[in-house]
């Protein structure tokens, strides 16, 4: 992960891009807010409030849940970067699969 982006980012704006990070991993890997939970050791509620609420999330939580999904990280990154989204959001699919 890049130090700028999180040196060049506000505390609100870093909690925002995590639970917007971990709310598209959840969704990515259909994972419930108990198994989450499970990992980051709080009840699925709490996970949900990180997810949908402005309740911030304790690095204690994110560190936890970094360490089993690391790709966690580059979602963060993703979300905090404006110029990648920019970027990713003008690229067209381009399918491969075969005109039936």
């Amino acid at each position: 992960m890049s130090a700028s982006i999180i040196i060049d980012s506000d505390c609100d704006r870093i909690q925002a891009a995590m639970a917007v990070a971990l709310l598209r991993h959840k969704n990515a890997n259909d994972l419930t807010y108990k198994q989450i939970g499970k990992v980051i050791e709080r009840e699925a509620q709490s996970v949900h409030q990180y997810i949908c609420d402005t309740t911030a999330m304790p690095a204690s939580c994110w560190i936890k849940a970094v360490a089993q999904w690391p790709e966690l990280n580059d979602r963060l990154e993703y979300e905090l970067d404006g110029a990648e989204k920019a970027f990713r959001a003008r690229q067209r699919t381009f399918n491969l699969g075969s005109v039936a």
